[in-house]
């Protein structure tokens, strides 16, 4: 089964139960880019992008071929790109946006919806170390971003996805073969 079948499985499962959202996609995307005008745009990833993105994330698994994003523009100018990632934080899923800015580094990361216990939720200070991070070796739990005691698979997890949208918004900035670069 694929990852993306799998917590689609568990979304589905568990939003019986007592998911906590917080944010809508719209009300994050207004958070992040108050008086923009934010466009969705849609990507797909050659095989060859997969296996990049999977190694400059160090994540164990291709990402999907299908990338949606969201281009934030003022005045003509793009300043800042959102990602929305869903993953398993334990047994349950976590949907966060990270937001990435025009020079390709971290600029925010907000939880549209929690559904392991909350106590598992770092505070909203414990996000802001993420700002102005780029995809590097210290953008890790053992160098740049600190663990939190009682939500390390939650500070993990967040940390993973960080690491797979900045790799993401990498791999779709480069042009492909015959084409112009789009985040």
């Amino acid at each position: 089964m694929s990852r993306l079948l799998a917590v689609a499985v568990v979304v589905l499962a568990a939003s019986a139960t007592n998911a906590k959202v917080f944010l809508s996609q719209d009300e994050a995307l207004k958070l992040a880019f108050p008086g923009a005008t934010v466009e969705r745009k849609t990507a797909f990833l050659t095989a060859e992008q997969q296996h990049e993105a999977k190694s400059l994330s160090g994540d164990e698994v291709l990402p999907s071929a299908l990338v949606a994003y969201y281009v934030a523009t003022t005045n003509g100018s793009v300043i800042g790109t959102a990602y929305f990632d869903t993953h398993i934080v334990r047994t349950l899923p976590e949907t966060i946006m990270v937001v990435v800015d025009a020079t390709g580094r971290a600029a925010r990361i907000e939880v549209l919806s929690f559904q392991e216990p909350e106590e598992y939720l770092p505070r909203p200070r414990w996000y802001e170390q993420f700002q102005g991070k780029p995809l590097n070796d210290d953008l890790s739990m053992k160098r740049a971003i600190r663990p939190i005691a009682g939500a390390t698979l939650t500070a993990r997890a967040t940390t993973e996805a960080a690491r797979r949208v900045l790799a993401l918004h990498e791999v779709l900035k480069r042009p492909a073969a015959g084409k112009s670069a789009s985040p």
